[in-house]
C-alpha cells in the first residue's frame, strides 16, 4: 500500500473514530462537528485529492486550526485534534471525490451527445463483469432513464451475485430524480439469466 493510501485510509478511520466517541457525549459532538466544519471549509480551497494528501503531509494541525479560525484553548481537552483534523481531511477529500465522479458523468453525456449516440456509460467501476465488485450504469441522453447492474460477493455463501435495477436520471447531470427505482431491483445468481434480463431491461428503458 503506497503512502498515499495510507494517508487516505488514515482519514476514513479518523471519522469512522471522532463520531461515535462524541455521540456518547453530547456536550462534545457539537464542538466537535463545528471545527471539523470550520477546518474542512478552510481547506475548501485545495483543488484535487492529490493536492489534499500533500497539504496534509506537510502543514501543521495547530497552524491549520488556528487558519481555520479555530480558539483550541476553548475547546475541551478530551477532544482529540488529531482525529478531528482527520475527519475534517475525509469531510474534503469526499467533496472532492464528489465533484470529480459529478465532472466525470457530465463529460460522458457530453461526449455522448457530441457523438450522436442514445446513451452514455456514466459510471463503470471494475473490469470484469461477473467478478466483484462490479457496477455499470447506463443512461438514455433523452430521457435519463437509466439500467444499473451491479456484482457483488454474497458473504454467506462466497459466490457472485448479480444485481440489476432501472433507475430515473436527470438527463442533463446523470443526478438521481427520485429514490424510488423505476424499475425494482432483482437478484440472480446465475450469470446467464441476469444478462438476459439486463439486455430485456436495456431495449425496454434506453430505446423507447
Amino acid at each position: 500500500m503506497s503512502d498515499r493510501d495510507d494517508i487516505l485510509r488514515r482519514w476514513r478511520q479518523g471519522e469512522e473514530r471522532l463520531y461515535p466517541v462524541a455521540t456518547v457525549r453530547p456536550d462534545l459532538y457539537e464542538a466537535v462537528v463545528g471545527v471539523v466544519r470550520a477546518l474542512a471549509d478552510h481547506l475548501s480551497t485545495v483543488p484535487d485529492l492529490d493536492a489534499l494528501v500533500i497539504t496534509f503531509r506537510t502543514a501543521g494541525r495547530d497552524d491549520e486550526l488556528r487558519a481555520a479560525g479555530v480558539r483550541t484553548v476553548e475547546l475541551s481537552p478530551e477532544i482529540d485534534l488529531d482525529l478531528v483534523r482527520d475527519a475534517a481531511y475525509q469531510v474534503r477529500a469526499r467533496e472532492l471525490s464528489m465533484r470529480a465522479s459529478s465532472e466525470r458523468t457530465g463529460a460522458a453525456i457530453r461526449r455522448a451527445r457530441a457523438a450522436g449516440e442514445t446513451t452514455a456509460v456514466i459510471w463503470a467501476e471494475g473490469e470484469r463483469e461477473l467478478w466483484p465488485p462490479y457496477r455499470r450504469v447506463e443512461m438514455s441522453v433523452s430521457t435519463g432513464r437509466a439500467v444499473a447492474v451491479s456484482t457483488a460477493m454474497d458473504p454467506d455463501t462466497m459466490t457472485p451475485r448479480y444485481a440489476l435495477e432501472g433507475i430515473a436520471l436527470d438527463p442533463g447531470t446523470g443526478e438521481a430524480l427520485d429514490a424510488e427505482p423505476i424499475a425494482p431491483r432483482r437478484e440472480f445468481s446465475d450469470p446467464d439469466e441476469w444478462r438476459a434480463a439486463a439486455a430485456a431491461l436495456r431495449e425496454s428503458l434506453l430505446t423507447s
